[in-house]
């Protein structure tokens, strides 16, 4: 799942400037007491914006911000805390890092600073031995339905309830010129519609305690193999790739299922004067793929975290009540859009995501006719609180997630494997091997 954690939940980055800041001392020549924050660039970005507020209302503080690629801030961040660094003091964090750095005794028990009757239960990547490292960033990056309401209007469809429903409108959807998605398995992200239909069968990866499942696997590449035979999808990576949005501005593209974060793709990368339907983009609840299968699933969160070797855990602590206990930094991270940033999503504060529900003081989203498009996520997310699912990650996701792209393009593209059953033996025997 490493490629799908690097989109930030519903962020499209149009520019983002990289730098980074050096050790500070606890305080300031003008006396005030120094923060700093670290993590990927695009995440910390967004709290930089969201955090303005707070520095003003908190002018003895000087909160500073260390942003980096994904690819380099986890090293960046692991040298730090294990060199003792008193720097970073806060860190947002992708949910497979958190684990192994709690392990590593880096980051500080913030179990006592959830309001745990008041936050989503995703909270499970970021526990170890009962206590808690890290509280969500967001939680409104669930599975759903993304469509053209004007191609469905046309074709009176609706959006589909069932799997079978959503494959019997692919068919339909071709028959008019459409496609109904994208997957393309000789790219090195072509596990990412893999993870969706496993965990929306109902199966899993990794166990809760990280051992190798792949429960519904063969029955996940199953169904791939029926939709790329009939010729459903368009050859390219869905949301995230030059191919996908030429053809969807050329509106070749009329359904496309995928994580909530990828609402914001389209309301930054559809062309307002193109034939991708700017306006009439849809979005509802995906479709069931098995009776005994979720409603939705949440494909990743991130965690702010404290550092162990902070100098100002108190301070440190109030920053991170404020970015996910409040509402009032839930509203400010769902209509964040200045300085080249674009990020509307929830925080997993379920006063927050109620507030957010509620669409009072929620920015309309001009791609999708005016619609709230988080208001709707954060509304979903609270009617399905008691049961989401969020998968179990750890160090090994990135390798595992090249392990299950190779084998895919290996079956589909050169018939290495001749079943599903064979391409996931290959996959487990790999993953022993990690």
């Amino acid at each position: 799942m490493r490629k799908r954690i690097i989109a930030i939940i519903l962020c499209a980055l149009m520019t983002v400037s990289v730098f980074a800041g050096g050790n500070s001392e606890t305080a300031d020549s003008k006396g005030k007491t120094t923060i700093t924050v670290m993590g990927g660039a695009h995440l910390v970005s967004v709290a930089e914006i969201v955090l303005q507020d707070y520095m003003e209302q908190h002018p003895d503080i000087d909160i500073r911000f260390e942003k980096y690629s994904y690819a380099e801030y986890p090293t960046k961040m692991r040298i730090a805390l294990s060199q003792g660094d008193t720097d970073p003091d806060i860190m947002i964090i992708h949910d497979e890092f958190v684990n192994q750095l709690a392990l590593a005794g880096l980051l500080k028990d913030v179990t006592d600073l959830i309001d745990m009757d008041n936050t989503v239960n995703v909270l499970a990547p970021a526990t170890v031995d009962g206590k808690i490292y890290g509280i969500p960033n967001q939680v409104t990056n669930q599975y759903v339905f993304l469509y053209r309401k004007d191609v469905y209007d046309k074709l009176g469809l609706v959006p589909p309830k069932t799997f079978d429903e959503f494959f019997e409108q692919a068919l339909i959807l071709k028959d008019n010129g459409y496609f109904a998605g994208a997957w393309d398995p000789s790219n090195a992200n072509c596990d990412n519609m893999f993870y969706d239909f496993l965990y929306m069968l109902g199966g899993k990866v990794l166990n809760d305690d990280g051992s190798i499942s792949l429960d519904k696997a063969e029955e996940a590449i199953e169904l791939l193999q029926k939709c790329w035979d009939a010729g459903i999808f368009h050859q390219s990576i869905q949301s995230d790739s030059t191919e996908y949005w030429t053809a969807y501005n050329a509106g070749l593209i009329a359904a496309f299922p995928g994580p909530g974060a990828n609402a914001a793709y389209y309301e930054t990368n559809v062309d307002p004067t193109g034939n991708g339907g700017y306006g009439d983009i849809g979005i509802a609840p995906i479709m069931k793929f098995a009776e005994e299968g979720p409603a939705t699933y949440i494909h990743n969160t991130e965690y702010w975290a404290i550092s162990e070797n902070t100098d100002e855990p108190e301070i440190a602590a109030d920053i991170l009540k404020y970015l996910t206990q409040t509402v009032e930094a839930d509203m400010l991270f769902c209509n964040v859009n200045e300085a080249g940033i674009m990020a509307k999503y929830s925080t997993g504060f379920i006063p927050g995501l109620e507030a957010v529900a509620s669409g009072e003081g929620v920015d309309p989203w001009p791609a999708y006719g005016g619609e709230k498009v988080v208001s709707i996520l954060s509304k979903d997310i609270l009617e399905n609180k008691e049961n989401l699912v969020l998968p179990f990650v750890d160090r090994r996701s990135a390798e595992i997630g090249t392990i299950i792209s190779t084998v895919l393009g290996e079956m589909f593209l050169n018939n290495t494997y001749p079943d599903a059953a064979s391409a996931v033996a290959a996959m487990k025997a790999q993953i022993e091997a990690i």
